[in-house]
């Protein structure tokens, strides 16, 4: 929604359900193929801070 583009139209660029962005948006879906998480990096026009969010086991990145 932030960035302007119905989940729908968002699936069919990254070639998956919106079904499967919904799930990974709520958390119940860890994980994705390496391919579809550089189209839904690039449909986003996003980087990997704005898609990722901070775990335990990843440390956060420093802003410098």
């Amino acid at each position: 929604m932030q960035a302007g583009i119905e989940v729908q139209q968002l699936a069919e660029q990254v070639g998956c359900t919106a079904s499967y962005l919904r799930k990974l948006e709520r958390g119940t879906r860890s994980r994705m193929s390496p391919s579809k998480y550089v189209r839904l990096r690039t449909a986003l026009k996003a980087t990997d801070d704005d898609l990722l969010a901070p775990t335990e086991d990843r440390p956060e990145r420093n802003q410098t």
